[in-house]
C-alpha cells in the first residue's frame, strides 16, 4: 500500500515544529522530517527571549558604517569570522545594498512590525494549545546602558517601538538595579519592557512541540532529504535517503541548510551562518528573574531552569567552520563587568548557526515558480520569536489567503 500524501515539513527546529503543529491543528495531514533530533541544532541554544520589541533589521546604515570596525575587532558584538571572509564577500555586497537603501530598510521595519505583532498573538495561542505554560515566564526584559551616548543611539528604535504600541519604561541606573539586583554601578540607564516573555528551556519547548505533534498522530521521521519529485510546477514527492514520500505540499524550514534544498528546486536562498554562542553558568547569586541585555555588548543574560545562560553576539561565517570559542569566553567577561559576583562555574558551552539572509528579513511564503512549496527560513537571531507567527502565516497562505502587504518584503523568490 502506498503512503498517503501529506504536507511535508522539512526541519524540526523551533520554526519547523511550530509550522507542523499549526498545520496539524488546521486539520491537515502533516509529516515532520529532520536528519537530527528535534530542537538539538540551532534552536537548542538561544537566549530564550520572545523579542516582540524587535523592529529594526540589522541591515541598516548604522550597521554598514561599522563594517570596517567589525573587520578589526574580533571582540565586538558584531564581527566576521576571518577565515570565512572570501566566501562572505558576495553576501556582504548584497548586505551593503540592502543596508544602504532607505527603501529596503523601510521594508524591514514594516515587515517586522507585522511579524512581531503576529508573534505576540501566536505564542500565547501556542502556549495554551500545546500545554507549554510551565516553560514560559512573563517577567519582562531589561536592556541596560553603560553610557548616555549608547542610550541616545537607541532612540530611533524606541520611537518605532512606541509608534507600534510596544510598552516600555525608561529607567535610571538605580531603578535598573532594583529590577535586576546585582547590576554594576556602571549602568546609567535602562529600558524595561514589562510585558516581555521568555522561556526557561528553549530545547524543551521544541521537544514538547514535537511530542505533542506525534501524540496527535503526526509522523516524525529522522532522515535526510536528497531530492524532490516534480510534475510541472508541483512537487509530488520528497526523496530521502531511505524512502520516497508522496507530497501534497512541502514546507522548507531547515534553517541554514534550507539553501541546499532551494537549489534543488531551482531558486536561491543566500544564507550564511550567523553564529551565536552561549555559556551556561551555575546560578550563584542570581537574584533576578528576567532577561537582561547589556545593549553595547550585544548579548542576553537569562535565568533558566538549568542555570544562568549567557547568549548572543553575532559572528558571520561560512558554514561548518571551527568555533571561535573566545566568543564564548567573551560572554563570561562581559557578565563579570555587568553583574560582578553573579554566576558560578561553567556548566556547558555551545555554538549554533543561525540562518541569515543578506537583508536580514526571513523568507516566508510560497516559493517562486512552484505551486505547492512554502518557505519558512532565514529568521536570523529571532527564530524563536517568529516561529509560531511563521506557522500561522503559512497555514493561511495554504488556505488561499493573501499575506499582509508588508510581507511581500519576505518573498522567498526575491534572490532569484
Amino acid at each position: 500500500m502506498s503512503e498517503q500524501a501529506s504536507v511535508i515539513v522539512i526541519g524540526a527546529g523551533i520554526v519547523g515544529t511550530a509550522i507542523a503543529r499549526t498545520l496539524q491543528r488546521e486539520g491537515r495531514a502533516v509529516t515532520l522530517i529532520d536528519s537530527g533530533e528535534p530542537g538539538r541544532a540551532t534552536s537548542f541554544g538561544n537566549a530564550g527571549f520572545i523579542a516582540i520589541d524587535h523592529v529594526l533589521p540589522l541591515a541598516r546604515p548604522s550597521t554598514l558604517r561599522r563594517v570596517p570596525q567589525m573587520l578589526m575587532d574580533r571582540d565586538g558584538p558584531l564581527t566576521l569570522h576571518p577565515a570565512s571572509l572570501p566566501s562572505l564577500v558576495p553576501w556582504m555586497a548584497r548586505f551593503a545594498l540592502a543596508a544602504y537603501s532607505q527603501a529596503e530598510v523601510k521594508k524591514g521595519v514594516d515587515s517586522f512590525g507585522v511579524l512581531t505583532a503576529e508573534a505576540n498573538i501566536a505564542w500565547k495561542a501556542e502556549i495554551q494549545a500545546s500545554g507549554l505554560g510551565e516553560l514560559f515566564k512573563t517577567r519582562g526584559a531589561l536592556y541596560v546602558y553603560e553610557s548616555e551616548a549608547s542610550f541616545a543611539a537607541g532612540e530611533e528604535e524606541r520611537a518605532l517601538q512606541k509608534a507600534k504600541g510596544t510598552v516600555f519604561e525608561i529607567v535610571d541606573g538605580k531603578r535598573a538595579r532594583e529590577l535586576a539586583p546585582g547590576l554594576s554601578e556602571r549602568i546609567v540607564r535602562g529600558v524595561h519592557y514589562s510585558h516581555g516573555m521568555h522561556t526557561i528551556d528553549p530545547y524543551r519547548v521544541v521537544a514538547t512541540l514535537a511530542e505533542r505533534f506525534v501524540a496527535d498522530g503526526g509522523p516524525l521521521l529522522r532522515s535526510r532529504v536528497r531530492g524532490f519529485g516534480r510534475d510541472g510546477r508541483r512537487v509530488t514527492s520528497v526523496e530521502t535517503t531511505d524512502r520516497s514520500l508522496p507530497a501534497e505540499a512541502v514546507v522548507i524550514a531547515a534553517g541554514r541548510a534550507s539553501g541546499e534544498l532551494t537549489r534543488l528546486l531551482g531558486f536561491n536562498a543566500p544564507l550564511v551562518a550567523e553564529r551565536g554562542y552561549h555559556v551556561m553558568l551555575a546560578p550563584d547569586n542570581v537574584r533576578f528573574d528576567l532577561p537582561v541585555s547589556p545593549a553595547e555588548r550585544g548579548f542576553f543574560i537569562t535565568p533558566m531552569a538549568e542555570g544562568l545562560r549567557l547568549a548572543g553576539t553575532v559572528e558571520l561565517a561560512a558554514p561548518h567552520q571551527p568555533p571561535s570559542w573566545h566568543r564564548a569566553d567573551l560572554l563570561v567577561r562581559h557578565l563579570k563587568d555587568v553583574f560582578p559576583g553573579v554566576g558560578g562555574g561553567e556548566l556547558s558551552r555551545w555554538i549554533g548557526e543561525r540562518p541569515t539572509l543578506p537583508d536580514f528579513r526571513p523568507a516566508i511564503g510560497r516559493a517562486p515558480r512552484l505551486a505547492n512549496v512554502y518557505c519558512g527560513y532565514g529568521h536570523q537571531h529571532v527564530g524563536l520569536t517568529l516561529a509560531t507567527a511563521t506557522g500561522r502565516l503559512i497555514a493561511r497562505q495554504m488556505a488561499g489567503e493573501e499575506l499582509p502587504e508588508p510581507l511581500r518584503a519576505c518573498d522567498p523568490g526575491r534572490f532569484g
